[in-house]
């Protein structure tokens, strides 16, 4: 049996003063419109600060449904405005800055599900998103402490995980978060000349046919469930993935339906659905003729494979893109050319923060059975302590070494890290052997690594395909 291991909620950071922070949900009146100014003002403020243009009231109020139906709980920063009134800019922040209602900092945690690969399937995740700092009132702490007040909920909630995707690499580290699943943005290459034509080695079974994007709401559901469910780094998806897949989500204007969407779903031997693209052609003025993919999700991989195939045989379309692939895509592997499948750029998508070691490491997939020793080290002392990890049968128990407990004397190796690289290591993006090259597992010795390695390094690479 696990220990009784309890994570401790971390410090707060105080705000500079002068700034205040709040914390309340969105709601909607009985016509669905945003009910109040508040949500309407943060709203706007987030995107602006993504630099999205400045949003219509029906554009708001279609966010604010989302933000109600994922149960999304909103953290404002504002500024004091009787404090504001003694600075030298305070009468110019009257005259030309936002309204008072539009804070200074925003934040947003809601929770879905991980998959970590491991038996009991997917666990809770509290994710994060929407986070920004107007320029003019950085270096208060208001970062500092709208994480660490996030993540003192969410260690409050009994989570074992927090995650999200960032806009610059470089600042997430020092709250524990590690880069855990990366994706790839290819092109592919369909067109006629010599040898460089679309190819599979073999057809994928079953039949693909062409779906009217408006009416995939359940093949939506049922195909991204499965597909959650067998892929190790998937995120479960905001309501935002329904509305844009059944086009009813304009990207580029969320108020307007996408008119250039197409859709088409993999119907299996059996008459099952195994899974849908959504694509649009990028316009005549492309050369070569090119469909843009928005969204790929197979429930296997004959699927995927024949879902591309389709794309594939698509009239006078010679190239084909993709900016979520997974790293370890089958299909390169299956082209008769995999010259034709060309990786663009690598970018990095989830970063994982542990919250709970023992419930974390305990949903996750292992390679061996074995045991070893963890030392986990955590700046803000959520999760870290000395732990025995003991893999059996596929599934890991971990207990913690108690307090005033004589020196461990076994020949367990050794595994010394921090919580950062834990959520890098995490779902099997990069290898313990990696990791120590890079120099990041402290006194981990060579041999330790070559133990561990063998319990922990696993096959394949995670794939997370929901931003958020």
């Amino acid at each position: 049996m696990p220990d009784q291991h309890v994570p401790q909620q971390p410090e707060i950071a105080p705000l500079a003063p002068g700034l205040r922070s709040e914390s309340f949900r969105a709601a909607l009146n009985s016509d669905g419109k945003t009910a109040d100014a508040q949500t309407a003002a943060f709203a706007q403020t987030a995107e602006q600060g993504f630099y999205e243009p400045w949003f219509t009231d029906e554009q708001i109020n279609r966010i604010g449904r989302i933000l109600v139906e994922d149960e999304q709980l909103l953290t404002g920063v504002y500024v004091d405005q009787d404090t504001a009134a003694d600075e030298p800019w305070g009468n110019a922040l009257k005259e030309v800055g936002f309204d008072p209602s539009h804070p200074v900092g925003t934040f947003v945690d809601y929770d879905k599900t991980l998959n970590a690969g491991g038996p009991a399937g997917p666990l809770p995740a509290r994710l994060i998103t929407m986070v920004t700092v107007n320029p003019s009132f950085r270096r208060r702490g208001i970062l500092k402490h709208l994480m660490t007040s996030a993540l003192s909920r969410a260690v409050e909630d009994g989570m074992a995980v927090a995650a999200l995707t960032v806009s610059e690499g470089g600042i997430y580290g020092r709250f524990g978060f590690g880069c855990a699943t990366r994706e790839a943005s290819i092109q592919v290459n369909l067109g006629e000349g010599s040898g460089q034509s679309f190819a599979l080695r073999s057809a994928p079974a079953g039949r693909v046919i062409s779906a009217d994007p408006v009416k995939l709401d359940e093949v939506i559901d049922t195909s991204f469930e499965a597909f959650h469910d067998r892929t190790r780094g998937s995120i479960g998806r905001q309501q935002t993935y329904q509305l844009v897949s059944s086009a009813r989500w304009n990207l580029e204007d969320n108020s307007a339906w996408n008119r250039k969407l197409r859709a088409a779903v993999h119907v299996r031997e059996d008459g099952s659905i195994g899974g849908y693209v959504t694509f649009k052609h990028e316009g005549w003025d492309t050369d070569p003729s090119t469909i843009r993919i928005y969204d790929l999700i197979a429930a296997d991989d004959q699927s995927h494979l024949a879902l591309w195939d389709y794309i594939a045989g698509l009239d006078i379309v010679r190239r084909a893109t993709m900016s979520t692939a997974a790293l370890s895509d089958p299909l390169q592997s299956a082209l008769v050319n995999p010259r034709s499948y060309q990786v663009r750029k690598l970018s990095d998508v989830l970063w994982v923060r542990i919250l709970d070691v023992v419930k974390a490491l305990e949903a996750r997939a292992w390679t061996a059975d074995g045991a070893f020793r963890l030392e986990l080290e955590d700046g803000q002392g959520i999760t870290g302590g000395s732990f025995t990890v003991s893999v059996d049968d596929g599934a890991a128990t971990l207990t913690r070494a108690g307090d005033g407990e004589a020196p461990v004397t076994s020949d367990l190796p050794t595994l010394q890290l921090s919580v950062e690289t834990l959520g890098s290591l995490y779902l099997g993006d990069v290898s313990v052997r990696t990791l120590h090259a890079a120099g990041r597992l402290g006194g981990t010795t060579a041999e330790d690594v070559d133990r561990i390695s063998r319990i922990m390094d696993l096959a394949t690479l995670p794939f997370c395909a929901t931003h958020f």
